[in-house]
């Protein structure tokens, strides 16, 4: 009989235990990250990726994941629980109706969330976030925006804090080497 509620850890994924003999992988934030990573790297095919850099931004703007291909800036924002992307949208870089409209606007000509299906609801207003979702190993677009590489970028980003951000990574290149 298995112990539930106990966690065990199996070819790296942690797994939880229930009381059936059915193990549910638990993905973590920083597993996430990395696939989301990946997914700029080889789908969007953003030559600089940065994966959660914590950067003194303008914006004060922290992203999971960013890349830049063709001039444009790729935003990812990771999310595990429903709580969680709630707690997003209130941050004052996603809120378009601030008093100083366009001083606090958010990093990515496109944004993204990547979730667990389900997280994310088709009926949340999101002002022109895409969401995908993964599915075991792969990433599969589930609704809103849907990143095409031709078409235009729904969003103005705030280049001062993705100018921020790449200074700071190039910096540790830098004092690292």
């Amino acid at each position: 009989m298995k112990n539930k509620g106990r966690s065990t850890h199996r070819f790296g994924v942690r797994q939880q235990e229930t009381g059936s003999d059915c193990q549910q992988p638990i993905v973590s934030h920083s597993s996430l990250v990395d696939r989301a990573g990946r997914w700029l790297r080889r789908t969007c095919g953003c030559c600089v990726v940065l994966t959660e850099l914590v950067a003194y931004t303008h914006n004060g703007e922290t992203p999971d994941a960013i890349g830049w291909v063709g001039g444009k800036s790729i935003l990812v924002e990771c999310k595990l629980s429903r709580a969680d992307f709630l707690r997003d949208r209130k941050k004052r870089f996603r809120n378009r109706d601030e008093l100083y409209t366009g001083i606090l606007e958010g990093m990515g000509s496109w944004r993204f969330f990547l979730t667990a299906p389900g997280i994310v609801k088709e009926s949340d207003d999101l002002k022109g976030w895409g969401v995908y979702e993964m599915h075991g190993k792969q990433v599969r677009h589930a609704f809103g925006a849907k990143y095409a590489n031709a078409g235009k970028s729904p969003f103005q980003p705030c280049l001062r804090s993705e100018n921020a951000m790449l200074v700071s990574a190039l910096r540790r290149l830098q004092s690292s080497g």
